[in-house]
Parts: structure tokens; sequence; C-alpha cells
């Protein structure tokens, strides 16, 4: 998968680091997805811009920790979309959860780009499936 980072705030994870989750989550996805899902842009911002884009799009006046922007597939030939995350907010979580902001970065994107495959968590089974599939790749990713 390509992808382009965008590193808006200090703190953000390299381009390298990435693609290198990105490659890892590849390896756990069905191969039909793996097809589709070609080109992403990954952006990481800060407190202030998640909370205005939360507000925006959900309606939701407080910061989050990622959103994910699938583009319909007729009006973009390659990508898939965009995945927005709140450096400050996966700090907080990281240190709330008891592990390392690697990880919880790790879970974040992995988390954003499976919602841009596809992937939701509003009914039981989904969730399951979705967070199964997210933990397996973050187990990866950590190794």
């Amino acid at each position: 998968m390509e992808c382009t980072v965008h590193r808006t705030v200090r703190g953000a994870p390299s381009e390298r680091w990435v693609l290198f989750v990105l490659k890892t989550l590849a390896q756990h996805v069905p191969a039909r997805l793996r097809h589709r899902a070609r080109v992403c842009a990954v952006v990481f911002v800060g407190d202030a811009r998640i909370r205005t884009l939360n507000k925006v799009h959900r309606g939701i006046d407080r910061p989050t920790d990622v959103l994910a922007f699938p583009f319909d597939d007729a009006k973009r030939d390659d990508s898939i979309g965009d995945v927005i995350i709140a450096v400050p907010q996966v700090r907080q979580q990281a240190k709330r959860f008891g592990v390392s902001f690697k990880e919880e970065c790790a879970r974040t994107l992995t988390h954003g780009v499976l919602h841009l495959m596809g992937y939701d968590h509003a009914h039981t089974v989904e969730a399951r499936r979705m967070f199964a599939l997210q933990e397996a790749a973050v187990k990866d990713i950590l190794l």
C-alpha cells in the first residue's frame, strides 16, 4: 500500500514507521481488500484540528483519537481515503491504558485504516471481527 504521510505536530511517527504498520496490517486482511487498498493518506494533527474535524463531520465538539474519511470508489482511482490521527490524544490514551505511545499509535492507525477498508464496529459481530484483526496486526507490529 502506498501512503502519503503528513506530520503537522511534534512527536508524530515517521513515514517509514507508518509504512511498516500498513505493510504488517496488509498481511492480516483478506486478499480481496488488499487489492482494493492501494493508496491512502495519514495525517498527524493536534487537538484543535481533530476537534474541528470531529465537530464538522460528526457533530461532536471534542477531540478524538482518530477519524477515517473513506473515498467513494467512483470519485478516486486508487485512493481509499484519509486517516487523521491526533497525536496528543494517542499519548493520553497510551498513558491511560498503560502501553507505549508506539503501541497505541499502531492501534489507532490500524483502526483508522480498517475503517477505510470497510470495517466497522457498530454491531457486535462486526466489532469482534474488526478488533480481532486490529489486535492481531498490532501484536505483529510490536514484534
